[in-house]
């Protein structure tokens, strides 16, 4: 497994795990999605996710030192491109979506957006670590 395809894996299970955990307490209700409590946790998914991916990363780039310093070769760069494509997508479609959700008479209003703009942009990043994934897989 290529340093790169290493790096995508890193970037799907620390946001699944920290953003998971996070979305699972406000589904589930241990969270209350209007008070402090919500805004403290989410910093800290959002710590956890930064100092996960440079430890497991760091990790990574000392397993094999030589490989990810190598630079990106052309097959690489396409799959990166290509991912991007499928997360800009992802992300256009549900910034949409985040727009028709203020238009909705829904309470309270702001606190709906802002977990659906945060939900939006996780499943989007998600989405460009999948592609990678898969297309590193196939050998696209």
């Amino acid at each position: 497994m290529s340093f790169r395809e290493k790096s995508a894996w890193i970037t799907l299970l620390t946001v699944l795990v920290c953003f998971g955990s996070y979305y699972a307490g406000l589904a589930t209700g241990l969270i209350d999605p209007l008070g402090f409590q919500s805004f403290h946790l989410g910093l800290i998914a959002i710590i956890g996710v930064v100092v996960l991916q440079v430890g497991l990363r760091l990790v990574a780039m000392l397993q094999n030192p030589a490989e990810a310093r190598t630079p990106r070769d052309e097959r690489e760069r396409m799959i990166e491109a290509k991912s991007h494509t499928v997360g800009y997508y992802l992300m256009m479609i549900g910034m949409i979506a985040v727009v028709i959700t203020t238009h909705l008479p829904l309470h309270p209003r702001f606190m709906v957006t802002v977990y659906f703009g945060m939900g939006v942009v996780i499943v989007s990043t998600m989405a460009v670590a999948i592609a990678q994934i898969v297309m590193f897989r196939r050998g696209a």
